[in-house]
């Protein structure tokens, strides 16, 4: 699949080109001289991320959505496509191989994750002066330890950490899970960073937390101008985020790219079967739900033998029998992009017969 959308007439940020990341699945007892299992986590996606850019890529579980987002920060080489930083695949500078004039040092730098749970990535051996402090020790070594300490006094009260110099003495198991967070946030803005991939960073917060660390990530982003791809299983913090930052969003499925665009579009005007399902499975963006889940099926299918065709066929109530035989290309339709068949009036879709309720599907392998 070739997911793509309108680009801007400066450089994009980051570009990811058709990338892949496939994993081979560990043989089992009983699996000695077989072919090894790929798993297909990231299957031929493609978009931008602009300055000052809001992504959100949201989907269930296994969706590979997680090794996306760290794709596009650097953490995840991909094993197929391209990803270029400003213009300049980011791998050749890792490698040392690029012409551009740019340090990988730097492009790590600038390239920062706020993971899901932020006490597992906190020393909680040390306290939070110095935990901050070392990132400004190897990206700043010319401060000196006041200049230090005054920038993460800054950025702490910043986050609403108040008294700063209160809060910098402490440990991380002295902190509730929401200050840990912002700890993590601050860690990240630090380093004035181009791209902050969040990663669930707001999931293990209560509900009536995580409006406020959105509406602060979102505050911080007009100081600090960098860019966030948001990764969120619920469609409703995605939207909020997305919609409030005013950025778009990606769904996910099976590592591809169900539909890509603009939050207030994809949200309001869904095109994707799947993206219709999320929404309606959403209580707070479903107006109206009938008794029953508008899904064939459940169960998703097993991401090393995806189905063959359509990949979401199997659970599409709208899947016809050309979506078991043929692999939907991304369509542009205004600002967003969709992979499925019904975006053209004319396509043998139409025409071709509709699959029954317990049809056994056809998968990659068969």
């Amino acid at each position: 699949m070739r997911q793509t959308r309108p680009t801007t007439r400066e450089e994009p940020l980051i570009s990811l080109r058709d990338v892949e990341v496939h994993f081979e699945n560990e043989r089992g007892l009983f699996d000695f001289g077989s072919d090894p299992r790929v798993v297909r986590a990231v299957d031929g996606v493609s978009f931008d991320v602009e300055e000052n850019d809001v992504i959100s890529l949201v989907g269930e579980s296994g969706c590979g959505k997680t090794t996306l987002g760290k794709s596009v920060i650097g953490l995840q080489r991909p094993t197929g496509g391209t990803i270029n930083y400003r213009g300049h695949d980011m791998w050749e500078i890792r490698d040392g191989t690029s012409d551009a004039n740019i340090d990988w040092k730097d492009v790590r730098t600038s390239l920062q994750i706020i993971h899901q749970d932020p006490g597992s990535s906190l020393n909680p051996n040390r306290r939070l002066i110095a935990i901050l402090s070392e990132p400004l020790r190897q990206t700043h070594p010319e401060l000196s330890a006041g200049e230090k300490r005054e920038r993460i006094y800054s950025l702490l009260e910043r986050v609403g950490m108040n008294p700063a110099a209160d809060f910098a003495e402490r440990y991380p198991h002295q902190l509730s899970g929401g200050e840990q967070q912002r700890v993590a946030l601050c860690r990240a803005l630090l380093m004035n960073p181009d791209v902050i991939l969040a990663d669930e960073a707001i999931s293990a917060l209560d509900v009536s937390l995580r409006v406020e660390m959105m509406d602060l990530m979102l505050d911080l982003q007009e100081e600090f101008g960098t860019s966030y791809v948001f990764i969120s299983h619920d469609l409703s913090n995605a939207r909020y985020f997305s919609q409030h930052g005013g950025g778009k969003i990606g769904v996910m499925y099976l590592g591809e790219l169900a539909e890509f665009g603009p939050a207030e579009d994809v949200i309001n005007d869904p095109q994707h079967p799947y993206t219709k399902v999320l929404r309606w499975a959403t209580p707070n963006l479903s107006e109206r739900k009938t008794g029953r889940l508008p899904m064939r099926k459940i169960d998703i299918p097993d991401p090393v033998n995806p189905p063959a065709g359509c990949r979401f066929h199997t659970r599409c109530p709208e899947a016809r029998a050309v979506c078991k035989q043929q692999h939907p290309a991304a369509t542009t339709v205004g600002d967003q992009s969709v992979t499925c068949f019904r975006m053209h009036d004319d396509h043998e879709y139409w025409n071709s017969p509709e699959l029954e309720a317990d049809e056994a599907a056809i998968t990659a392998d068969d």
